[in-house]
């Protein structure tokens, strides 16, 4: 199966492309409780191989990526012109014919703006492209990376898994998830590689090796922007002294990872990119949609621009209180705390790509809580935007995957047993 979605099919056979996806789920879900360990992990490798030389067909982003490594080789800042201005100096760029190709093939959002990517993960596109100007072999380098990153993934996640006595085969949702594997392997997502960093970062805290969890947690910053809403709880964990350390310590590697690479110059490119995800852009929102809809019914136009504060300030005053809190300090609640705060921040976001979610998905093997597989699934919907040349959401589907994650959201957090409760108050005969 993902040999045909990987290789024959194109992205606007939405009809084709979502029954291979469900197939996979379904199968996976059939023998998830009679996998071992080893059977998950030779399944889980042998898939991703099946599309190892697929060029990704759900996204153009890879393209960018390319962009990006071959502007790093030319020893330009990729933070400094948009690729629509560096077409415009052909005096700059010395291997224009290369350029031209991934210009021709990106997205007018990715030509007309500067690199969101934080600089680690620039290094890993330099790292790709360096050994042969090639995009295929390119593609090829950075899917290599991709793998060994998801293989170390597994080995993490189990060990996480062993400290915090919970069932290893947990991994299959990660390792085994059809969504995992076609947007990191298959479409070049570079998460997976986030999570490896992150993953370390959690496994050395629950070593209690505290002040050397502070360097890979650092590193997922500088690959994915998104951890940085969750290591605080980490650093405002017990004794002060201690948490004044990691504090400095991690202050110090984000100079070293984002001002000296981006550069003082470069910077207002950086945050302005960044801030487009926050005030101009919208996919698959759930909250910001129906906010959106009322802004139309009152105020008569799109208010996106006026709300876009609004995810980052709620999340900001849950994850202050969150942190704050002291019931919430035991180290036990602080990977779902983590799990919460980020999945309160996708469900408020005007933003979320399928592959938004693995993190969600990954920090969710080390809670109680089931509703992000279920999302893993039903996020897929959303590439039914793509069945036409003109990008038109399904706004039936969209609230059909809310509906249900949120529904279930709901049961897990409150609990069946009070669900039940409250029910038997207000209507006695139940």
């Amino acid at each position: 199966m993902y040999f045909f979605s990987g290789y024959i099919f194109e992205r606007d056979e939405t009809g084709i492309i979502f029954f291979l996806f469900f197939s996979c789920f379904a199968i996976t879900f059939l023998v998830s409780k009679k996998l071992s360990l080893k059977q998950i992990l030779f399944f889980g490798i042998s898939f991703r191989l099946v599309l190892f030389f697929a060029y990704p067909w759900l996204s153009e982003d890879f393209y960018r990526f390319i962009w990006d490594g071959f502007v790093i080789g030319e020893n330009i800042n990729p933070y400094e012109y948009t690729p629509s201005e560096l077409m415009n100096k052909e005096e700059v760029l010395k291997t224009k014919n290369k350029f031209e190709e991934l210009y021709g093939k990106m997205s007018n959002l990715n030509r007309l703006n500067y690199s969101p990517y934080p600089p680690i993960n620039q290094f890993l596109f330099f790292l790709s492209t360096s050994f042969k100007k090639d995009i295929f072999f390119s593609l090829i380098s950075m899917r290599s990376l991709i793998i060994v990153s998801d293989i170390l993934n597994f080995f993490i996640g189990r060990g996480i898994l062993k400290k915090l006595k919970l069932k290893e085969e947990k991994i299959l949702w990660y390792f085994l998830n059809p969504l995992v594997i076609i947007e990191l392997t298959g479409n070049l997502h570079f998460e997976g590689l986030m999570l490896t960093f992150f993953g370390f970062g959690i496994l050395l805290f629950l070593e209690n090796k505290k002040l050397f969890a502070v360097f890979p947690l650092a590193l997922s910053v500088g690959t994915k922007l998104i951890t940085i809403i969750i290591i605080p709880f980490i650093i405002n964990h017990k004794k002060i002294s201690e948490n004044l350390k990691m504090i400095i310590l991690f202050f110090g590697l984000m100079f070293f990872i984002f001002f000296l690479p981006i550069g003082s110059y470069n910077l207002p490119n950086f945050y302005n990119t960044i801030k487009l995800w926050f005030s101009n852009l919208e996919f698959n929102g759930s909250v910001y949609y129906i906010i959106r809809y009322l802004g139309y019914k009152i105020k008569g136009y799109n208010i996106i621009k006026s709300v876009g504060f609004v995810t980052p300030l709620i999340t900001t005053i849950t994850l202050l209180y969150l942190i704050f809190n002291k019931k919430r300090k035991e180290t036990k609640t602080i990977l779902e705390d983590m799990f919460l705060i980020l999945s309160f921040f996708y469900l408020l976001s005007m933003v979320v790509h399928p592959w938004y979610i693995i993190t969600i998905l990954y920090l969710g093997l080390f809670t109680n809580y089931n509703f992000q597989i279920i999302w893993s699934a039903l996020i897929f919907l959303t590439y039914s935007a793509y069945q036409n040349f003109k990008v038109e959401e399904n706004f039936y589907l969209i609230g059909l995957e809310y509906i249900i994650v949120v529904g279930f959201f709901i049961y897990e957090f409150l609990g069946q047993e009070k669900i039940k409760t409250f029910l038997r108050r207000k209507f006695l005969f139940l």
